[in-house]
């Protein structure tokens, strides 16, 4: 629903991102009236689907194909209205699972890597023998208590500081080294790399990512690998599809939408009132900001004394995301959805996805040997304290809140998707209670 100046509602949300799509979605739901201001982003922000190579060409996306975390999508539709299988099939989708990775190591030897984990440890033993398929599985089983300490610090509740964090929690999460040295201890240099590269693919290096984030590799054993999928067989691997979906859930809910950029957040008596963008000013009684750091305090309250936050910032740096290119390829046409990562010595991985798009094949090459910053892409790991002062779910001033890739949560989509939770309940917990 398109909105006109000086539209007043309960919440604005600041960032067509795949947060702000969430944010929104479960507000609107709850009984709020929302806006929606894109910020010049089309829904999804870098996730948005793109032709290819011509207006009618075939959609692609830089997003992951693979997706590990479905509980949370799952329970974004669930709260927003529909259940997500039946609002994919009314547009001819389904979230089905993906076949395994193909890994490729320097030393020439390869292992496709199933999720299941009797499947895991046949794989590994075949390959490379019983020790190391040993370690493996006492790694992951180690990393699986990691990720049960971690779902009610940024995942599925707020992280509000250190001081959630005992001794005991910060044992089981590691703190004292990082994956660099987490890999050293893997031993079997195949293990080692399969460890070291899960920072290269959170758009950091090994050496400065606390070993709390491979707890990636829990994840995708204990959940699986999902892909989007046409029903009839015709398209694969494109998960822009699945935030269109999300974007969808806005028009049902009947979100305001503002095409527009926002320039400035209004302040009166410390709290947020209202929105100022280049198509007028939007008065709300609270806002949430899904955009990056250096956007909201650089510019969105360049007029606001923030000199803690402002601190913290100049120790922030933008995530490394890969180098992504896509071509066509000749040959025959199948459905089948194929992933290979290519481990490489000293550098990040090249990850090769080929997928069908139609009438064609489609080959996606992520390169994280050739990286470019990127703050839409979320925060580069600096040690577990970094972890600690990543944007929190309540901004600067009460009323304002944040969500995205730069969250506690991590930079995954089913992470920036739970960030945007945690920042809809905040929201709501706040405004109701202005009513007691």
């Amino acid at each position: 629903m398109p909105a006109g100046p000086d539209t007043d509602v309960d919440v604005i949300v600041i960032g067509a991102t795949l947060a702000g799509l969430a944010a929104a979605a479960r507000l609107a739901k709850a009984g709020h009236r929302v806006a929606l201001v894109s910020d010049g982003l089309e829904p999804g922000g870098p996730w948005a689907g793109r032709p290819l190579d011509a207006p009618s060409g075939p959609v692609i996306d830089d997003a992951p194909p693979v997706l590990t975390l479905p509980a949370a999508w799952r329970d974004l539709f669930r709260k927003s209205g529909r259940p997500l299988d039946a609002e994919l099939a009314r547009s001819g989708w389904e979230l089905a699972p993906a076949p395994p990775a193909r890994h490729r190591f320097p030393d020439g030897s390869e292992l496709r890597l199933p999720t299941d984990r009797g499947e895991q440890y046949t794989a590994l033993s075949e390959t490379y023998g019983s020790a190391a398929a040993d370690r493996w599985r006492d790694l992951l089983d180690d990393l699986d208590e990691v990720w049960q300490t971690l779902r009610p610090l940024g995942l599925e509740s707020e992280l509000h500081g250190r001081f959630q964090l005992t001794r005991r929690v910060e044992t089981i999460l590691k703190s004292k080294i990082s994956i660099d040295r987490l890999a050293e201890l893997q031993g079997h240099p195949a293990l080692q790399a399969l460890v070291r590269d899960v920072a290269y693919l959170q758009g950091s290096v090994p050496s400065s990512s606390p070993a709390h984030a491979a707890v990636d590799l829990a994840v995708l054993r204990r959940f699986g690998r999902w892909t989007m999928r046409r029903a009839d067989g015709t398209e694969t691997g494109r998960t822009s599809a699945l935030i269109e979906a999300v974007a969808g859930r806005l028009a049902t809910r009947k979100v305001t939408t503002i095409d527009s950029a926002a320039t400035k957040i209004m302040i009166e008596n410390g709290r947020p009132v209202g929105v100022i963008t280049e198509a007028g000013t939007f008065r709300s009684r609270a806002a949430i900001s899904t955009v990056d750091p250096p956007r909201v305090l650089d510019q969105l309250l360049a007029d606001v004394e923030l000199p803690p936050q402002r601190a913290t910032l100049r120790r922030l740096r933008p995530a490394l995301a890969p180098t992504v290119t896509a071509t066509r390829l000749p040959g025959p046409v199948t459905d089948e959805l194929t992933e290979t990562v290519q481990h490489r010595a000293g550098a990040g991985p090249l990850v090769t996805v080929v997928r069908r798009a139609g009438d064609t094949m489609v080959e996606l090459s992520y390169d994280y040997a050739r990286p470019r910053p990127d703050w839409s892409r979320g925060l580069a790991w600096r040690g577990f304290g970094g972890w600690l002062v990543r944007p929190p779910i309540r901004g600067p001033l009460p009323g304002l809140y944040q969500a995205g890739p730069f969250s506690a949560a991590g930079p995954g989509l089913s992470q920036t998707l739970l960030s945007g939770a945690l920042a809809s309940y905040a929201c709501h917990d706040d405004l109701t209670a202005e009513h007691l």
